[in-house]
C-alpha cells in the first residue's frame, strides 16, 4: 500500500526516530506512525515489514545523534556557543540533556540546531522514501531544499535606521560592555590603552551626527549596530566607522554582515563614495568580513570604494 509522504507525516516520523525508548512503524493504511506494543508485535528485520501496509521506519540511533551534534558543533559560526558545545560532547555524561541545556543559553543558535537537525532527518526520511517507490514502481522527486537558516537573519531580528534619541543610551551602554572586553582580552595597560581607544573612536562624532543601522531582537533587546560619521570638510564623500558591534552571545549568526550591508547601501543614498574603517585592532573574523564587502587594507585600517566595489 502506498502513501504520500506530507510535512505532518514527516514530523511523526522525525519524532519516533528521536525516541530512543521505543520502537515505531509507519501504518500505510491508518497513514500514521504507531508504537510496537500498542497495535501489535513483531519482529522487525528488513524494509518493508509487511508489504501491504506496515512499513519499518528509517533507521536512527544515539549514534547517529551524538555524530549530528559533533557536526553541528564544529560548523556553529557563535564562538561562544560553539565552545561550550564541544566541551560538553567531550565530557560524555549526560551529552544530550547538557547539549539542549546550552542551547536554551542562545536561542538564536538554538533555532539554527533545530533547522540542521531538522533539515538531516529530513535527508534521512527522504532516503528511506524512495526505496518504498522504487518498490512500488513509482518516481519520487525530492523538493529542492533551502537553506532556511540564512532567512533567520531577516526573520529573528529587527533591523532599524539609527535614530540617535532612541538608541543612544544602547550605545552608550554597549560601548563600555565592549571596551571591558577589551580591556579584559590584553594584558596590564595593552588591555586599557585598547579600550581606551575603543572608546575614542566611537566618540569621534556627536550621536546626532551619526548614520547606520542598530538590530533588536523581537523582545527589543539590543544586539548590535554599525554606524558612521561623515568626515570633517572638505572631505565630503568620505565617512568613517565610529561603531560597528555585535553582543558575543549573537556573533557568527549573520548580524554583523546584514549590518554592514544594509550601511553600506544607505552611504551610497547618502552621495558618499568612501568608507574608512580606521580600527587599530580588528579581529580576525572582522578582516574576513570586511574582504568580503571589497574593503582593501590601507595603513593598519580598511577603506572601500563604495561606487566602484559594491553593488
Amino acid at each position: 500500500m502506498t502513501f504520500e509522504l506530507t510535512d505532518s507525516i514527516k514530523n511523526d516520523i522525525i519524532f519516533a526516530m528521536e525516541d530512543q525508548n521505543s520502537q515505531s512503524v509507519f501504518d500505510a493504511e491508518k497513514k500514521r506512525v504507531v508504537r510496537i506494543g500498542e497495535d501489535f508485535c513483531f519482529s522487525e528485520e528488513a524494509l518493508p515489514v509487511d508489504e501491504e501496509k506496515i512499513y519499518s521506519l528509517p533507521r536512527w540511533t544515539s549514534d547517529d545523534g551524538f555524530d549530528l551534534m559533533e557536526e553541528f558543533a564544529e560548523n556553529c559560526r557563535s564562538p561562544l556557543a560553539r565552545n561550550e558545545l564541544k566541551r560538553c560532547l567531550q565530557s560524555r555524561r549526560g551529552v544530550f540533556r547538557n547539549f539542549k541545556n546550552i542551547l536554551k543559553m542562545y536561542p538564536d543558535v538554538e533555532k539554527r540546531w533545530f533547522l540542521f537537525k531538522t533539515k538531516r532527518m529530513t535527508a534521512r526520511i527522504n532516503e528511506w522514501y524512495s526505496e518504498l517507490c522504487e518498490i512500488w514502481g513509482l518516481d519520487f522527486l525530492e523538493e529542492d531544499s533551502q537553506d532556511e537558516t540564512e532567512e533567520l537573519v531577516q526573520n529573528d531580528f529587527e533591523f532599524k535606521e539609527y535614530d540617535s534619541v532612541r538608541d543612544k543610551e544602547c550605545i552608550d551602554r554597549t560601548v563600555e560592555i565592549m571596551a571591558e572586553e577589551y580591556k579584559n582580552s590584553f594584558e596590564g595597560e595593552i588591555g586599557i590603552s585598547i579600550a581606551a581607544m575603543w572608546r575614542y573612536q566611537s566618540a569621534f562624532s556627536k550621536s546626532e551626527n551619526k548614520y547606520g543601522f542598530v538590530c533588536y531582537s523581537h523582545t527589543q533587546e539590543f544586539l548590535g549596530c554599525a554606524l558612521f560619521s561623515l568626515c570633517p570638510s572638505p572631505a565630503k564623500k568620505t565617512a568613517v566607522f565610529t561603531d560597528f558591534f555585535v553582543f558575543q552571545n549573537y556573533r557568527g549568526l549573520g548580524i554583523g554582515k546584514e549590518l554592514l550591508r544594509r550601511c553600506l547601501e544607505n552611504s551610497k543614498k547618502r552621495g558618499i563614495q568612501w568608507i574608512l574603517f580606521s580600527n587599530t585592532i580588528i579581529p580576525e573574523s572582522m578582516e574576513s568580513l570586511l574582504t568580503q564587502f571589497s574593503f582593501e587594507k590601507i595603513g593598519s585600517g580598511y577603506i572601500v570604494d563604495i561606487l566602484k566595489d559594491f553593488n
